[in-house]
C-alpha cells in the first residue's frame, strides 16, 4: 500500500516502474477507479487541492515511485510552464478513461465486461495463451464486481464455447466471434 484513503499527500506521486491499482471500497467492496504503469502520476487530485487522498493506492507488482514536494513543483512551474500542459493533458485522459470505465460499468453485465477484459488481455499479449494478468479477486476490483461473479462469467464463457481454460490461471480464445458477441462488439 502506497497511501490509504484519507492520508495527507507528501507530493505528487510519479511512478518509475511497477503498476499500481487506485480502489476506493463502499460497504465492503473494493472497485479499481484507475490504474498507473511507469510515467503515470498519482495523487493529482490531494495534490492540486490540499485534501487528503479519496481513495487507496495498492502496488500491484514491486515499484518505484518519486514523490515531488509542493516546493519542488511550484519551482518547477516557475522554470517550465509547459509542466502544467503536461498535467492537464493526463488529468484529461484520466477523465476520459474514468467517464468510459463509468460507462462500461453501468451499461453492461459482467460477463460483457469480462469478454471485454479478455479481448485486450489476448490481443496485449498476443500470445495463443494468456493469463488473466492479475488474481480473480484484482480482476474482479477492476470489473466493480465481486470474486464469485467472475468465477461464474469465466464458467458462462468457458460453456458457450468462447475461451477455454489451459494450465493454472491461464486461456486460450477457442471462439473470437462468440466472445465479442458476448462483449457486445460486433
Amino acid at each position: 500500500v502506497l497511501w490509504n484513503a484519507g492520508d495527507t499527500p507528501a507530493g505528487l506521486t510519479l511512478l518509475m516502474e511497477g503498476r499500481v491499482r487506485i480502489v476506493r471500497a463502499d460497504d465492503g467492496r473494493q472497485t479499481v477507479i484507475h490504474s498507473g504503469e511507469a510515467g503515470a502520476t498519482l495523487g493529482e487530485i490531494p495534490f492540486f487541492t490540499r485534501a487528503t487522498y479519496p481513495a487507496t493506492a495498492i502496488a500491484s507488482e514491486p515499484t518505484r515511485c518519486l514523490v515531488i514536494t509542493y516546493a519542488a513543483f511550484d519551482h518547477a512551474m516557475r522554470v517550465d510552464s509547459t509542466l502544467a500542459y503536461v498535467l492537464l493533458e493526463r488529468l484529461s485522459r484520466r477523465v476520459e478513461e474514468l467517464v468510459e470505465r463509468v460507462g462500461r460499468l453501468t451499461s453492461k453485465g459482467v460477463v460483457a465486461r469480462l469478454a471485454q477484459y479478455l479481448i485486450g488481455r489476448a490481443a496485449a499479449t498476443s500470445a495463443s495463451t494468456f493469463s488473466l494478468g492479475m488474481t480473480q479477486s484484482d480482476l474482479a476490483e477492476e470489473l466493480g464486481t465481486v470474486r464469485e461473479m467472475v468465477v461464474r462469467a469465466l464458467r458462462e464463457l468457458k460453456d458457450i464455447g468462447a475461451i477455454s481454460p489451459r494450465e493454472r490461471g491461464r486461456f486460450v480464445i477457442s471462439d473470437l466471434d462468440a466472445l465479442k458477441r458476448a462483449a457486445g462488439v460486433h
